[in-house]
């Protein structure tokens, strides 16, 4: 397996607010934001484009991500130096809450198109421990819920017929690509879906093609070739 270098991002200039309104989203009071005052200065705005690899496996979680926009895959490698993608991030997510416990990264982060991610100064987060503990505590809250989510992906796309299993993983893409309509999606590239399910990209190009034939999954022209209109009781119907 050749080791991709990460790419530390282009910084760009920012105005806080930005990050503010992603943090207020995410259900950060006021009073929690002010907590993170110190961090939330310090934050850098990095720009990564499709395949860019942003920090790898094993490495030292030096900041704590907030997603502005662009999708992110996390990959582990196998022994066979196959890579499978364990999770998807998009905007709103937040990466790197491991490095709270002291943790090192778990996963390869690789940009999956145009990302702009908030970059936080681990160091800073860590002091909000003692000072803020409400806001610490609301932070690992969120580590938790992602960890639940992590097993949630593990019963979707791991187990069950390989058909299904393309179903739900269409549906799962649908509800969260929020730059496309409630019923429409810009898809990963076969191998992507493949390293996600497990399987060969033969499989889900077969099972792919027959969703198109039947209508399924209907093309929509965009500037992506990748952008469909998805009927979602015919993808319950097959998951």
């Amino acid at each position: 397996m050749e080791t991709e270098i990460p790419n530390h991002g282009r910084h760009q200039e920012i105005s806080r607010d930005g990050l503010v309104e992603e943090l207020t989203s995410l259900g950060f009071s006021n009073k929690k934001l002010a907590a993170l005052q110190a961090s939330i200065a310090a934050a850098k705005l990095a720009h990564y484009t499709a395949g860019d690899t942003i920090y790898h496996e094993a490495a030292n979680i030096e900041s704590l991500y907030v997603v502005r926009d662009g999708r992110i895959k996390l990959l582990n490698y196998l022994e066979n130096g196959r890579a499978r993608i364990v999770r998807l991030h998009n905007r709103g997510s937040i990466i790197g809450l491991n490095g709270l416990m002291g943790e090192n990264h778990t996963h390869t982060a690789v940009a999956i198109d145009d990302v702009n991610i908030y970059q936080i100064p681990m160091a800073l987060i860590k002091r909000v421990k003692d000072d803020h503990p409400e806001t610490y505590c609301q932070l690992l809250e969120y580590w938790h819920e992602y960890l639940t989510i992590a097993d949630t992906w593990i019963t979707d796309f791991c187990t069950g017929a390989i058909r299904a299993r393309v179903a739900r993983l269409i549906r799962f893409l649908v509800e969260t690509d929020e730059g496309t309509g409630p019923k429409e999606v810009t898809l990963l590239t076969v191998e992507e879906m493949a390293d996600i399910l497990g399987v060969t990209p033969e499989s889900v190009s077969r099972t792919m093609a027959d969703l198109k034939r039947k209508n399924i999954l209907q093309a929509v022209k965009s500037d992506s070739p990748d952008h469909y209109r998805c009927d979602i009781n015919a993808l319950l119907l097959e998951s």
